[in-house]
This record gives C-alpha cells, structure tokens and sequence, in this order.
C-alpha cells in the first residue's frame, strides 16, 4: 500500500567511458599509423641524405689529394723513390675525416701507399680517382658505422617527438570527447527532463479525465438513491479519514493507497443503477423477493468495474472499486452477502468502506427512514464490533468519531437533518 517510486537514475559512467575509451583507441590507432609511416620514410630520408654527405666527402677528400699528387715533380710514386717518399710525407700530413683510410694501389693491384685505420668494417663508402701518370688509382673509403650511429640518434629523436606528439593530441582529443559527450548528456537530460514533464502533464490530465467520469458515473447511481449527490462526497472524506487513522496501525498504508481509496469508495453502490425505481425508493420494508433484488446491486457494480477492466486493462484503482462495490456488505462473522466472506477474507477496502457506509446510512435521510443523530449512530455501529465490523478499525473509528461527526456536519444539508414527516410516512 505504500508509495514505492525509484528514484531517477541520471548519468551512464561506464558507458561515457567506453565511448571514450573507444575514440581514443581509434586515435591511438591512427597516430600509430602516422608513426610507422611517416617515421619510416623520415628514416630513409634521414639515410640517404647521410650517405650523400659521406660519398661526398670521400670523393671531395680522394679528389684534394689526387690533385695535390699531380703537381709534385715526381718520376715514380714507389715507396723506394723520392716521389714516393715525398708521397708517403704528405699523406701521413693529411688529417682525415673520422677513421677513413686513403690507399694508393698500382694497376697490377699493389698497394703502395696506406694511411688510416686498416681495420675497417664490411660497410663502407668508397671514392676513387686515378692517377694516370703514375698508373696507379688513389681510393679513400669511409666506414658506414658513422652512418648507423646517426641514423640511430635521428631515429631516437624522431620517436621521442611522435610519441609526444600523439599523446598530446590522444589526450586533447579524450578531453574534446568527454566535453562533447558531457554537453550531449546535459542536452539529453534537459530534453528528457522536458519529456517527462509533458508526459507526467499528458498522464495528469488523464487520469483527472478518468476521475471524474469514475465520479460522474457513481453520482449517477447516487442521485437515483439520496435527495442530494453530498453523499458520495461524505463515503469519499469519511473512507480517506478512517484510512488515515488507520495508517498509524498499519504503516503499509501509504498515501498513495489513501487516494486511491478516497475516489474508489465512490464506486460502492455503483450497481444500483440496475435496481428498479420501485424497490429502490419504496418506502416501506422491503418484501423478501425485493431484498434478493436489491443485493445483487453488489455483484453487478463489481460486474460493471470488472468489464471496464477487461477493455483497459489492469487497474488499481478498478481493482479497488471492485472490492469494494462486490464486499462492501459481507460482515466480519461471516453473515453477509453476496459471498458470506469472513474476518480477513473481506478486503481491507472494503471493510473501511462498510463502516462508513453504515454511519452515512444511519445519520441520513432516506425514504424509509429519518436521519439519527451522530451519537445514536456511534452506539450501533459499537454494537456492531467483532461481528459485522472489523473489531480493529471498528476501534480507530470509535477514536476518531468527533472528526466524522465534524466532517458531516460540514457536507450534510441541515433541511435533510430533520426532513418533513410526511417523506418517511
């Protein structure tokens, strides 16, 4: 019976995270690309223009020498010959780039001159010039390893820049997404924010529109029964006051169920529009045929609520006025009609609504009988404690009965108090 709403839930952490997670993925991906790619090439360029600086400067170091050779004033460049010595000086002079070498080798393949680190490795550059008057081919060879060691301090640097590089853009580009995610999110919640009120506005004014036929059609009944349509207004505030004070001994009772209750306890005599006029409004004691008649006002109101549910559907508040308008008149020793329910067999609705319908009935006028004071009504319905009443909300009623009698002093017309004679003659 209680209102039991979950609370809205706004946000979706672990799917912002994933989206997230995923355009960053992406991105990774894409710089990695980048990276092997572009750095690749940059390598190669790198190489390549290191190796032209190498060639060259072999060829420009072989062409200085070759040329300083072709003015001296010598015969013969063999080790044993002035020219050659001389040769031998002048190389030994030189101050060679690196750990390059320069050999002089004959056109029989000897070598008659060598200056520089003989062990040089498999990969080098060679640049070679021949010195044709001398029959003889002077080489200078480079080693290649100047070109690894630069190509690897390139390829450190490249790297270091890419990957810096990439974070930065994976980091402000996780930062524009997680802006952007956010700012669809707000979006997104105001527009829901903005939904759920139009709906909660259209579900308002339906439920107000399904209220008041609900009402309309139990005033229907209502006004072929009483000299006023105030009695529906009477079952409806007594039901919500006894169901009030019977929250305190039951906490299952919300404020919900007490709505709900408020307009339903409406619907309780609902069926008497199947009720002849003739029995309805005789004023006499009732012949047993009629009274057989008369109570089955209970299952046809439950009928009529139960083929309105059929068409729409399930109902809480249909399925409260069923209750009541098949129960309202079962007695808690087991006396009653249409079903001769019995203590908690009877719903908890119906039961509030049979004490209330009982106290209306006694303190109004009616065509077979004159209205009884409040106090008179009390001391009856306190009879009725344990056998056609539950004993415990009999008892929250007794405890509050000043505020019934306030509340139908507020809603019963005092000409229907003490009505004309004639009316109950």
């Amino acid at each position: 019976m209680q209102d039991k709403r979950r609370p809205d839930r706004l946000g979706a952490a672990p799917a912002r995270l994933m989206i997230i997670a995923i355009i960053l993925l992406a991105q990774g991906l894409v710089v990695g690309m980048g990276w092997w790619t572009g750095s690749r090439d940059l390598l190669t360029e790198v190489v390549d223009q290191f190796n032209r600086r190498v060639e060259a400067s072999a060829q420009d170091t072989a062409s200085g020498v070759a040329l300083a050779i072709a003015k001296l004033e010598a015969d013969s460049i063999e080790p044993d010959t002035e020219g050659g010595r001389r040769i031998g000086q002048m190389l030994g002079d030189l101050k060679l780039p690196g750990q390059s070498v320069i050999s002089i080798v004959s056109e029989d393949g000897r070598e008659l001159h060598h200056v520089g680190d003989a062990a040089l490795g498999a990969s080098s550059y060679t640049a070679s010039v021949p010195l044709a008057r001398f029959n003889a081919v002077l080489r200078v060879q480079a080693p290649a390893e100047q070109l690894v060691s630069a190509r690897d301090a390139a390829a450190s640097e490249i790297n270091l820049r890419i990957w810096l590089g990439g974070s930065v853009i994976i980091m402000l580009t996780g930062i524009v997404a997680l802006a952007l995610i956010s700012l669809h999110e707000r979006r997104l919640v105001r527009a829901n924010r903005v939904l759920g009120q139009q709906v909660i506005s259209k579900d308002t004014d339906l439920l107000a529109a399904r209220e008041g036929m609900i009402l309309g059609l139990a005033k229907l009944a209502d006004y072929r029964d009483t000299d006023t349509g105030q009695h529906l207004d009477r079952i409806c505030e007594y039901s919500a006051l006894l169901a009030q004070a019977a929250s305190r001994r039951y906490p299952e009772i919300g404020e919900h169920f007490i709505r709900s209750l408020k307009l339903a306890s409406s619907l309780h005599d609902i069926g008497k529009v199947g009720i002849p006029d003739a029995i309805l409004l005789k004023p006499g004691a009732l012949l047993p045929n009629e009274r057989t008649l008369i109570e089955k006002h209970t299952t046809m109101g439950a009928q009529t609520l139960l083929s309105i549910r059929e068409r729409f559907g399930e109902d809480e508040l249909l399925d409260l006025g069923i209750d009541i308008a098949l129960c309202h008149h079962e007695r808690w020793d087991g006396t009653g009609y249409p079903n001769g329910l019995q203590g908690n067999e009877i719903p908890f609705a119906a039961r509030i609504v049979s004490i209330v319908d009982v106290y209306d009935a006694l303190t109004s006028v009616r065509v077979y009988k004159p209205a009884m004071s409040h106090k008179r009504a009390v001391s009856i319905l306190r009879e009725g404690r344990g056998t056609q009443f539950d004993p415990v909300l009999m008892d929250i009623f007794l405890s509050i009965a000043d505020e019934f009698d306030t509340v139908r002093r507020t809603l019963q017309p005092l000409e229907l108090t003490n009505p004309p004679l004639l009316r109950v003659a």
